[in-house]
């Protein structure tokens, strides 16, 4: 058995009852003499009400509940709007920590086994390059002919003995051939060699620098695992390259290529033992300069390592990835650029090779060296079909020479605000990071050579490079807040402050949009239709009330 009162009530229809609308429409043309806004309000009240009493939204039935009282409605009118402000002060902070920190690096793994990165390019670059003997008898008549004038050989061996010592950064080091304004306005004459050429024809051979090499502990041959490179110093014996055909192919063919090592710890990495005979040595041009670049690489820095000296270098790998969920913001935000994001404004890379951030800077360089000089010195840069520039002649060398402090520092572009530069002239350049970036902390240390480790007389310099410990660690650049997280946070915020969800703002669109404007087309259909007759029954006859005329 039930009652009629416990049954639900029927929802109020959406846009209101017919009869709800005459009284208003009745109760609008009673008070006609009333002002505009009284008379919208008195339009939107029942439409107002019908919303609050059916929305999602917590908190809002209760402003048109009959059953409370005015000073209840007023408080929880205060609750809704501080529940509001709240919300809207948590969202905007969330937005701003959006916008800002987007990217973030954390720690993927401490333990990560350095057998899975690759063992650096080990580039030595002897300060004693040239074989004096090869430059002076044989190199002149090879290239210039066998009736050269004894001019034209001086001025050959002066440049050339001058070229062969200069780096992109020290190209002081041509000012004793220079200074010379005689040969220097005679220097258009060797305008027809190839630089490049003539300095690997009379660079010291393999077998004139290195003595006994281990990878591993276990012997190898020196020449078979070191080749001549160019590089920004010039040119350099490179161990673990990647850059020449030979060696590409050798990585298509091994798995194993470039080399890797599970070991560390003095003995475990490159261990090579250099010597030169006293005949081939200049004065001032003892040690070598010593680059660890990653095998892809074009160049980097160098460091010098002195003569009669056991060179330890320890290495710590530190590798950094990004996420590629970072792609939905801007390399200029992440500040890492993706090798296949080639169409970024910021995006610099020598041609043919893969993106490091070295080679950004290295592509740089000689932009700037082009712009000032319009040519490419192919002892310092890569030369390849795609090029749109020339090779820089010897005579062109004056101008190298010229922007010399130019070339001699590069910085960056936010280094003015933090450094004062005494000098004028640099190249600046704003690379960014590669989102796969492998670089190498290194240490240093020298020690006296003792002569019986090389079992040789010879023996002037030692050099070990090897790994610190066996394993380093991973970092993993992702995104902070990506906007689907932004938009459950939000759906959470809105959850907490207002118990509201994405219907719930749906839902108030709908109702002042679609829905006022279907309830204002009704309303204004009721007011040209007549007012309703209602006939009333009365015993066997029916009352119709006519509205009389005069």
């Amino acid at each position: 058995m039930f009652y009629p009162l416990e049954l639900p009530r029927p929802r109020q229809p959406l846009h209101g009852n017919r009869f709800g609308l005459i009284g208003a429409q009745q109760q609008e043309s009673q008070d006609s003499r009333g002002n505009s806004s009284g008379k919208l309000w008195r339009l939107l009240l029942p439409y107002l009400k019908e919303y609050t009493a059916s929305s999602s939204v917590h908190g809002i039935r209760y402003l048109a509940d009959p059953k409370l009282k005015s000073f209840e409605r007023i408080i929880w009118l205060l609750i809704l709007v501080a529940t509001s402000i709240g919300a809207s002060i948590v969202y905007v902070d969330l937005s701003e920590l959006y916008q800002s920190v987007r990217i973030q690096t954390t720690i993927k793994n401490t333990m990560y086994p350095i057998f899975v990165a690759p063992f650096p390019a080990i580039g030595i670059c002897p300060r004693n390059r040239v074989n004096g003997y090869k430059l002076e008898n044989e190199a002149p008549y090879h290239f210039l002919g066998p009736n050269i004038s004894a001019p034209q050989k001086e001025l050959f061996v002066r440049f050339f003995t001058a070229a062969s010592d200069s780096h992109l950064t020290r190209m002081r080091e041509m000012s004793s051939f220079f200074s010379n304004a005689t040969l220097a306005a005679d220097l258009h004459l060797l305008d027809g060699l190839d630089v490049a050429a003539v300095i690997e024809y009379v660079h010291l051979e393999c077998s004139d620098i290195f003595s006994a090499c281990r990878w591993r502990g276990n012997p190898l041959n020196c020449c078979e695992i070191f080749e001549l490179e160019f590089t920004e110093s010039g040119p350099c014996w490179v161990f673990n390259s990647l850059l020449s055909p030979a060696m590409k192919q050798k990585a298509k063919e091994s798995r194993y290529y470039p080399r890797r090592t599970p070991q560390y710890g003095e003995g475990t990495g490159l261990d090579v033992f250099m010597r030169l005979n006293k005949s081939l040595i200049r004065p001032n041009k003892r040690g070598v300069y010593l680059m660890i670049k990653q095998p892809q690489q074009w160049s980097d820095v160098v460091r010098h390592v002195p003569h009669e000296s056991h060179t330890r270098v320890s290495m710590v790998p530190r590798l950094t990835t990004t996420d590629q969920r970072t792609r939905a913001v801007s390399p200029s935000v992440r500040r890492c650029i993706f090798a296949d994001e080639t169409d970024h404004p910021k995006y610099k890379n020598l041609p043919g090779f893969d993106y490091w951030f070295g080679n950004c800077r290295s592509k740089c360089h000689q932009e700037y060296v082009v712009n000032l000089c319009k040519c490419s010195p192919s002892v310092f840069f890569p030369v390849t079909d795609k090029d749109n520039f020339t090779v820089c002649k010897p005579s062109e060398f004056k101008c190298l020479y010229d922007y010399r402090h130019t070339f001699s520092e590069e910085r960056h572009p936010l280094e003015n605000e933090y450094v004062d530069n005494p000098y004028k002239e640099s190249m600046i350049c704003d690379c960014f990071t590669s989102c796969t970036q492998l670089i190498f902390d290194r240490v240093f240390s020298t020690s006296s050579l003792d002569n019986n480790d090389t079992e040789t007389e010879a023996g002037t310099m030692r050099l070990d490079i090897f790994y610190q410990s066996g394993w380093f660690i991973q970092y993993q650049s992702n995104m902070r807040f990506t906007f689907v997280e932004l938009l459950a946070s939000f759906g959470g915020i809105i959850g907490l402050f207002l118990g509201a969800s994405l219907l719930s703002a749906f839902e108030l669109v709908y109702y002042f949009t679609i829905g006022l404007y279907l309830y204002l087309h009704g309303q204004r259909k009721l007011d040209q239709q007549p007012p309703p007759v209602i006939t009333i029954p009365f015993g066997q006859r029916k009352i119709t009330p006519v509205k009389y005329l005069r």
